[in-house]
């Protein structure tokens, strides 16, 4: 309250054009206490608060920022729900939130931020008209009225994605609007920063970097038709990467991503009828599913990510359950059946149920 005094009462002194001396005098003290109020190193008498407000021609309550307070507040127990949601996977309950947010507080950027990605929580491309045409103009109004890098950076990030599949020359002209690689806010801070701060963010920038090359080679053979040979290995050469940087074997979140690209190579052997690689590239994917479906707050361990940590408050996802409830999923594709009968698949199959919520 008293921070949200200092810089009302300041900004209302400037809007009147009157010294810290004038209002001093109206209110009969000195001028250092007017000034020592907007550093906020004290508090007006509460007798003099309406005498202030008149003066400015405020109600007490605008002088003080109550109603401010009274928005923060509500936006804050709006991004707690979501948040407790998001690492729950239940989309719909999100999206119910932001909707209710946003008939509050509709001019709102974090409100808006806040729909906009729960409208496509389930990450479905190309998106439904109506989510699309949503998303959209949610997007455009925050880059029109948000100064702040991370939330330009989000709208331009759902544009993108959001148009991608629907009009191609806007989904590229936001691209565009999108930052080098070699000036990243992560590489130019990796290099800015010294000693361990510095060496922390080289490590995550690292990581991040890892992270989206093996998404990028994953994703990379959807774009047109490639051979099972091309697909499996786009997909072996994101688990190869991820298991380089983590070379202790201590994978930790990553984990989850690697039984993703190892279920990806087992479609590819079943569809070439490889029993023995099916069920090898199945293993390996119910393997890393089940650390993934255990992972706790941890630290990293391997040299190149020994200073980072995880921490499972800070994960969200847009499916319920956990990794061994989405290959589960996998395993009742028909291109498995040639296998299905097999002791090692039905093994497989128990322990994923075993660890699935």
């Amino acid at each position: 309250m008293e921070i949200k005094l200092k810089e009302k009462l300041r900004a209302l002194r400037r809007q009147k054009g009157i010294t810290q001396e004038a209002l001093a005098d109206h209110l009969g003290i000195t001028p250092q206490s007017v000034g020592k109020w907007e550093r906020g190193e004290g508090f007006p008498d509460i007798t003099l608060l309406p005498k202030i407000a008149f003066y400015f021609d405020v109600t007490v309550d605008e002088l003080l920022c109550v109603d401010q307070v009274r928005v923060e507040s509500a936006i804050s127990e709006y991004e707690t729900q979501s948040k407790i949601c998001r690492q729950n996977g239940e989309t719909e309950k999100d999206l119910a939130i932001w909707e209710q947010a946003y008939a509050a507080f509709p001019n709102d950027c974090r409100v808006m931020e806040g729909l906009m990605f729960a409208l496509n929580g389930d990450a479905v491309y190309p998106c439904p008209t109506d989510t699309a045409e949503r998303i959209i103009a949610l997007g455009e109004a925050i880059l029109e009225k948000s100064t702040l890098s991370a939330q330009r950076e989000n709208a331009i990030l759902c544009l993108c994605n959001t148009y991608n599949g629907i009009d191609k020359e806007q989904a590229l002209h936001y691209a565009d609007m999108g930052g080098s690689l070699y000036a990243t806010r992560e590489g130019l801070r990796s290099r800015a920063l010294d000693g361990e701060e510095g060496v922390e963010a080289c490590q995550s920038y690292i990581t991040s970097l890892i992270h989206a090359a093996a998404m990028t080679a994953s994703v990379m053979v959807s774009k047109k038709q490639f051979s099972h040979a091309e697909i499996i290995e786009a997909n072996r050469f994101a688990v190869d990467i991820l298991k380089r940087l983590y070379s202790d074997g201590n994978v930790g979140f990553y984990a989850f991503d690697i039984s993703y690209y190892c279920s990806n190579i087992a479609f590819q052997y079943a569809e070439m009828k490889d029993a023995e690689n099916t069920l090898k590239a199945l293993e390996e994917s119910c393997q890393y599913a089940v650390v993934s479906a255990g992972l706790n707050d941890m630290v990293y361990t391997a040299p190149m990510v020994n200073r980072l940590k995880y921490k499972k408050e800070s994960t969200y996802k847009n499916y319920k359950g956990n990794a061994c409830n989405l290959r589960m999923q996998d395993f009742v594709d028909q291109r498995f059946d040639f296998v299905r009968k097999e002791n090692a698949f039905q093994k497989m199959l128990a322990d994923l149920e075993k660890y699935a919520e």
